[in-house]
């Protein structure tokens, strides 16, 4: 299944901002998200996001 910027906005619903890697994984965990969606979070770089436009950026960059 290929992972889209939807997937990853429903998996980050409700985050507060700003977060880091850490914090993405762990929420998007916490919403049942799917394995890819964890995954491609974890690939993403070591950063603090300040929001979802900034998240959906990274995104694009490493898919």
């Amino acid at each position: 299944m290929a992972v889209s910027a939807i997937d990853i906005s429903r998996s980050l619903s409700g985050i507060d901002f700003p977060a880091n890697k850490e914090d993405l994984v762990n929420h998007a965990r916490q919403q049942n998200a799917s394995q890819e969606v964890i995954d491609v979070l974890r690939q993403m770089p070591e950063r603090e996001y300040e929001n979802m436009a900034d998240v959906e950026h990274e995104f694009g960059q490493v898919r």
